[in-house]
């Protein structure tokens, strides 16, 4: 029985490699001969190989400053529909290339069970369709081995897509040696919606990178198990992406960065590997649980057995009502969207990215906000009433603990609020200035009508305070004789310290009396003028007192935020009311900050 079975295994790898001793050789020059030579509307070509030959200079290219140049730029134009199978091209030799450049294709191409093609500068005006679905290795290692330098590539440089598009790369063997790389290219859809399926499958590298969309279409991207993948600097515009990626290995290399997503994509991601790259901010707000969408057209076909699952998959109208309203609302959906979220905030925390895995958090709070919603809405309980409210209240306040610096702001705001409040009324700590305003009035008042300079009537304001500092001078000197030295030494500071401000004040109105006389005595200029300048020196004043005030309702305010106690609050009427408000305000604010510190703390 061993026998039998090594002898069919033989036998099927000598009729493996039998089949790639029969591919037709030909020139890329002879390749295109034979296109335009053909009288039908579709070219067929199958089993055959298109060699790097010398001759074939108008498809060599080579690297000049990073470049690739070709040797000719002319266009060809193809006005019949191509049909490969089996077909495939070298295109390496030395430090030079070639490929298939600067080609239109005005009709339909199709490319089957291909292990090496690559375009550059090329337009496809019709659908395309390129299954390079290999049955395994062996086709790729009997070429390899006849052919010294080839290589298994398929690739676009370059290149426009201005219709339908279905790419499938790939292997049913872990891995084919296949590399599939999509760079720089443009993907139109202007007048009506195209659908690009782009999938590869246990091969070695995919690359899809800094590639445009233009207009309204759909995306289907899937990678499943490639040694490398880069989906870098796309911009994806309005395009509806289904984003899907199935690895099995850890050591996969996985790179998503830098992409542009201007609406909403749905996301399968079957495991997340540390060492992969998925940044946030290219699709934040935008994930859709690809798992959760399926789960609801499902749902739909249930209610609704003429429905067909392919089609009503890219309905816009369906899509739209699931991202707006029925991804909190049906459970099972929303079930998905809540793993998904997860485990991309599980994986940002394994990668101690801080600010990531915080932002992922505030979506997943989000969704759940509107979760709760929804449920009180179909069915009112206080429990979830009080989760919804309480989830939007820490969203504002300190985006649901991820932010406690919004916790200070917010605090800050009910402090000003309140102490804005405190300093239209009077309180306690005020006391002895009611009249404050009307004595400076009545003072200036007495400067403008009396002969006297302004020093003399502030002295003269003062002489009670003058009589106390003159009496306690006095009075200190009659008694050094009867009272030890030292005593005399501590009263001579006192009085100086307690005099200073008085003399301070006399000195400085002594230099800045203008009026030298009555103000009705004044030539009218001089009047005009002392009247400013007086009257600034009142608005001074009076800004002054505002200010103090100001600051007085504040320190009334932050003492009672923080609710530090005061005995007795220091304020009468609706305010007193109002500051047993603020302290309990304070006390909850504070609270939720100091948890949404510690939370941060520990993270």
């Amino acid at each position: 029985m061993k026998k039998i079975i090594t002898l069919l295994f033989l036998l099927l790898i000598f009729n493996g490699f039998s089949q790639e001793k029969k591919l037709k050789e030909y020139s890329h020059t002879e390749f295109f001969k034979m296109i335009a030579a053909e009288k039908d509307s579709v070219f067929k070509l199958k089993d055959a190989f298109i060699a790097f030959k010398e001759q074939d200079s108008a498809f060599t290219y080579k690297y000049v400053d990073g470049q690739i140049k070709f040797g000719t730029n002319d266009t060809i134009v193809i006005n019949k529909e191509i049909d490969l199978e089996n077909v495939h091209f070298e295109h390496v030799k030395g430090d030079s290339g070639q490929a298939l450049p600067y080609i239109i294709f005005n009709k339909k191409v199709k490319i089957y069970d291909a292990t090496s093609i690559i375009f550059y500068y090329c337009v496809f005006n019709d659908d395309l369709e390129l299954d390079t679905s290999v049955l395994g290795n062996g086709k790729i290692t009997a070429l390899s081995q006849k052919y010294e330098n080839y290589e298994a590539d398929i690739g676009f440089w370059d290149s426009s897509f201005n219709k339908n598009v279905l790419i499938d790369v790939g292997s049913i063997e872990n891995y084919s040696s296949i590399s599939f790389n999509l760079f720089y290219s443009d993907f139109f859809s202007k007048k009506e919606r195209f659908d690009y399926h782009v999938h590869t499958n246990n091969i070695r590298e995919t690359h899809f990178d800094e590639n445009l969309f233009t207009g309204i279409g759909y995306l289907d991207f899937g990678v499943d198990t490639s040694r490398f993948t880069s989906v870098y600097g796309n911009n994806f515009g309005d395009f509806r992406v289904a984003f899907t990626k199935a690895s099995f290995n850890d050591t996969d290399v996985y790179i998503v960065e830098k992409n542009t997503f201007n609406k909403e994509l749905l996301v399968y991601i079957d495991q997340f590997v540390m060492t992969h790259i998925y940044r946030w901010t290219q699709w934040k707000e935008k994930v859709l649980s690809a798992g959760g969408y399926d789960l609801y057209l499902k749902h739909l076909m249930e209610q609704d057995t003429s429905l067909d699952y392919d089609e009503i998959y890219k309905v816009d109208t369906i899509f739209n009502n699931y991202k707006n309203k029925y991804k909190f609302e049906y459970e099972n959906s929303y079930k998905f969207e809540m793993q998904l979220l997860g485990q991309f905030y599980d994986f940002y925390k394994l990668q101690h990215d801080a600010d990531y895995s915080n932002q992922v958090y505030v979506e997943f709070k989000n969704l759940e906000t509107k979760r709760y919603a929804y449920l009180y809405k179909e069915h009112p309980a206080f429990n979830t009433f009080f989760t919804w409210k309480i989830n939007q209240f820490l969203k504002v306040f300190s985006g649901y603990g991820t932010n406690p610096s919004l916790s200070i702001i917010f605090s800050l705001y009910v402090i000003f609020i309140f102490a804005f409040v405190y300093m239209l009324f009077p309180n306690n700590w005020e006391t002895g200035k009611k009249n404050k305003l009307m004595n400076r009035l009545q003072f200036f008042t007495k400067y403008f009508r009396q002969d006297e300079g302004i020093r003399e009537i502030y002295e003269e304001e003062r002489q009670h305070d003058i009589m106390s500092y003159t009496e306690f001078r006095d009075y200190m000197h009659h008694s050094k004789k009867e009272i030890p030295n030292f005593f005399i030494w501590l009263a001579r500071p006192i009085y100086y310290f307690s005099s200073y401000n008085y003399k301070m004040t006399g000195r400085v109105l002594r230099h800045t009396d203008i009026l030298k006389g009555r103000w009705v005595d004044l030539p009218k200029r001089k009047k005009l003028v002392t009247s400013f300048i007086i009257g600034s020196w009142m608005l001074a004043l009076i800004l002054l007192d505002i200010l103090i005030k100001f600051f007085n309702a504040l320190t009334l305010s932050i003492n009672t935020f923080t609710t530090l106690g005061f005995g007795e609050i220091p304020i009468k009427g609706i305010p007193r009311y109002l500051a047993v408000i603020q302290g309990f305000i304070g006390w909850f604010m504070l609270t939720i900050f100091s948890v949404s510190l510690i939370s941060q703390l520990l993270n």
